[in-house]
């Protein structure tokens, strides 16, 4: 366990809830380094060990389709380091925030491991994210340095105009001078092939995440977290070594993706594979074509991999592990029936920084069909009553699962009002509680049962009803708006938006489009409603408090009709 005093030093305790209330444990033999370390930093233990005591360096790191690329372990740690001697030319110090913003291309990797080399605290977002979004992250952050693409720029400009702490914006690709040139800054600099002297706990990470709070939550992440995570997911259960590829669809600014393409791999000598958007078919094709060892995706992709091709006509052969949260038992199986592969359903949540729930062990599958096995190692569970996490209950039993380990909840603590009530339903006497419904055979084996709060998860994408009400809400025509995640055969669910008008406007498909287009100026494209019903009004309790559930119930009526 740490001393609490030593935790998140390198930034100040405005942004931090009042108490940290979890604790990380490093019980597991893997993680003793932990405790006796005054200096880990991500980027040394995930990058440049694994060169200087492996060998690694002539190996592929990084394999970018998009740009063309096939980067050594050598040369990913040059550009790192190029890199890095920018951010200090620039002025950062340990602890500054530096937020990035790219695609599928090598340069999130560099500047995400550059920013940890030279102490700083990095946030990531991805490009569908829009103005209003991008400057609530600047603004809760305080970001002092933006580093970005230049696709969908525009949304860039109109975010920094009141990002009061930025002061400076680099920019890959088409950039006028107003701004300063990714490239030539990384030329123009020094190399830093040192790193600043880190401690096991300051913060690594601030990774934004939806919720039921409405606006997204920063979830803190040390190095200490980053690189156990990597050890026990990565190296424990999945087996990485320098043989495997790895692939994941999800993009590299999102959470999973995040984890997969820069957090587990470089730790193991792992060869990363990066493909811009890939459709079904283009990931079936990238696994034949790079032999793909081990790929992460959610249900709606793997989904919509059998739904529109036949996977025998893809040589799927290197294949020896996929990962993918939270599926049901005829999604496995209609994989495993044709494909062979066995499909590993594992949990994991962006407060934890990655994977806690998991199936596998030294890259087998251990635990039976849909289950999610047990903890990681280093990781310890208990399930809880929901209603009241002090008692545990017994196999069979629905509950919550607490959790603790390697990593722990804690939120940052800005500009988001909901903070410290969502830190202390999410925490319990030291421990962390994920937020949904279990049950545990008398085995041991832990099986996922349902979400306890108002997420809607849509193809893989986790949006939160509270936000799109938010938006909807500021236009003219609409008085009250409830949202649910309604059921999709495809998508998992879709965001459906039930609409009280203002007496003024009548419910017309035109004032749905128009509602819809509405959403899409504000926020990532993912996230807008794409059904919108009005009614005349929305179920509410005595107590005023809008009864999504009864919505959700009317849906699952007329399916059942």
């Amino acid at each position: 366990m740490q001393s609490l005093e030593r935790v998140y030093r390198n930034v100040p305790s405005r942004f931090l809830p009042d108490e940290v209330t979890t604790e990380t444990v490093y019980a597991h033999p893997r993680f003793h380094y932990v405790h006796n370390a005054d200096d880990l930093n991500a980027t040394y233990e995930f990058l440049e060990r694994g060169i200087e005591e492996n060998g690694w360096g002539d190996r592929t790191a990084v394999v970018s389709l998009g740009t063309d690329e096939e980067i050594t372990y050598d040369e990913l740690s040059r550009r790192v380091d190029r890199f890095a001697g920018a951010l200090l030319d620039l002025g950062v110090e340990p602890g500054d925030r530096v937020l990035w913003r790219f695609g599928e291309v090598p340069e999130a990797i560099v500047t995400h491991l550059a920013a940890w080399k030279v102490g700083a605290v990095v946030t990531s977002s991805t490009l569908p994210e829009n103005a209003r979004e991008l400057r609530f992250f600047l603004n809760d952050t305080e970001a002092t340095v933006l580093v970005t693409m230049d696709e969908r720029f525009e949304q860039v400009e109109k975010a920094i105009e009141d990002a009061d702490a930025l002061e400076h914006v680099v920019v890959s690709g088409d950039v006028s001078s107003d701004y300063l040139d990714f490239e030539a800054l990384a030329a123009d600099a020094d190399p830093f092939a040192d790193h600043v002297q880190t401690d096991p706990f300051d913060v690594a990470t601030i990774m934004y995440t939806s919720g039921t709070t409405g606006r997204p939550k920063g979830c803190v992440h040390t190095h200490a977290a980053a690189v156990a995570n990597a050890d026990a997911d990565a190296g424990e259960g999945r087996g990485f070594g320098p043989a495997d590829v790895s692939f994941a669809p999800a993009p590299i600014g999102h959470g999973m993706g995040n984890v997969e393409k820069i957090k587990l791999p470089f730790r193991h000598g792992v060869t990363v594979v990066l493909a811009r958007r890939p459709s079904a078919g283009r990931v079936l094709e990238v696994i034949e074509g790079q032999g793909v060892t081990v790929m992460n995706a959610f249900g709606t992709m793997i989904r919509m991999m059998i739904n529109q091709h036949d996977p025998a006509d893809y040589d799927l052969s290197s294949l020896r592990l996929l990962v993918s949260p939270v599926v049901d038992e005829e999604l496995n199986r209609r994989w495993v029936d044709a494909t062979g592969v066995q499909l590993n359903d594992a949990l994991g949540m962006c407060p934890l920084g990655g994977i806690v729930l998991a199936p596998y062990r030294d890259g087998e599958k251990f635990a039976p069909d849909v289950s999610l096995g047990r903890g990681l190692p280093g990781y310890e569970t208990k399930l809880v009553d929901v209603e009241d996490p002090t008692r545990e209950i017994d196999r069979g039993e629905r509950g919550q699962v607490k959790l603790r380990g390697p990593s722990a909840i804690t939120y940052w603590n800005n500009i988001h009002p909901g903070i410290p009530e969502k830190m202390a339903t999410d925490t319990h006497d030291g421990w962390s509680l994920l937020d949904d419904v279990f049950y545990q055979t008398d085995d041991g084996y832990l099986y996922h049962v349902a979400r306890l709060d108002d997420m809607i998860s849509s193809a893989g994408r986790q949006i939160s009803a509270l936000e799109v009400e938010e938006v909807l809400s500021g236009h003219d025509a609409v008085d009250e708006v409830a949202v649910i995640g309604k059921p999709d055969d495809v998508r998992g669910e879709i965001v459906k938006a039930f609409v009280q008008l203002t007496p003024a406007h009548d419910g017309t498909d035109a004032l749905a489009a128009e509602l819809q287009d509405y959403a899409k100026e504000q926020m990532a494209l993912y996230k807008y409603p794409r059904e919108v019903e009005f009614a005349a009004e929305l179920p509410i309790s005595p107590q005023g408090k809008l009864q999504r559930q009864e919505l959700r119930q009317r849906e699952r009526n007329r399916d059942a009709a």
